[in-house]
């Protein structure tokens, strides 16, 4: 089973202190979480959330974004996939899930705290800009996909892509709250453009 390797140093940022994931940033989340065209002022019942992610092989080499020195891709579109001896392009997302903890991991219904957020293929940071504030701590989902011409994988197994798992976070009124980077580790070689195995991946 695949593991998430140690980020390397150039994707290494500050860890949020325990307790409070919230960065201070007090001007610029009130800018996003309150226009200034609000007549007569407003109160601030949102936050703002921050989300990075970096798909790597499975030697911890980066497929994007890419690395210190290059290295992989300007995007996660259009990788080489294969379903048996077919080829396939396949696209790399993430899917950001923030839920009530008290459902279990129960994303549907009332359990879901905003919609599910699904940046494209290009994208390797999203910030959501109005996330209801609470006292208590959501969990964070992040979700691997692999996009193919007939269909969308949500959530492959592990041994196909491993995802770290949900992280627990407090949203507090006008501040951002950093989700940092999550890396995903795809099974295949970037340097030897190596296909992802789309049946082992359950997207047969």
């Amino acid at each position: 089973m695949l593991r998430p390797v140690p980020m390397a140093p150039w994707q290494t940022i500050r860890s949020t202190p325990s307790g409070g994931a919230a960065r201070r940033s007090r001007g610029l989340a009130a800018a996003l979480a309150c226009p200034l065209a609000a007549a007569g002022g407003c109160t601030v019942d949102t936050g703002v959330v921050e989300l990075n992610w970096a798909f790597v092989d499975r030697d911890g080499d980066p497929i994007f974004p890419a690395g210190q020195f290059s290295v992989g891709r300007g995007d996660a579109c259009g990788l080489a996939g294969r379903r048996g001896t077919a080829s396939v392009d396949i696209d790399l997302e993430v899917q950001l899930d923030i839920c009530d903890a008290d459902c279990d991991g129960d994303c549907e219904g009332d359990c879901r705290i905003v919609p599910a957020e699904r940046p494209a293929c290009d994208s390797a940071r999203t910030t959501l800009t109005d996330v209801p504030a609470s006292s208590d701590p959501y969990l964070f989902f992040v979700r691997a996909v692999v996009v193919t011409p007939q269909a969308e994988c949500v959530a492959p197994p592990p041994d196909c892509i491993a995802v770290p798992g949900p992280r627990q976070r407090t949203v507090e009124r006008g501040l951002v709250t950093d989700l940092q980077v999550w890396q995903l580790v795809v099974d295949l070689d970037n340097a030897a453009d190596e296909p992802l195995d789309l049946e082992a991946c359950g997207c047969a």
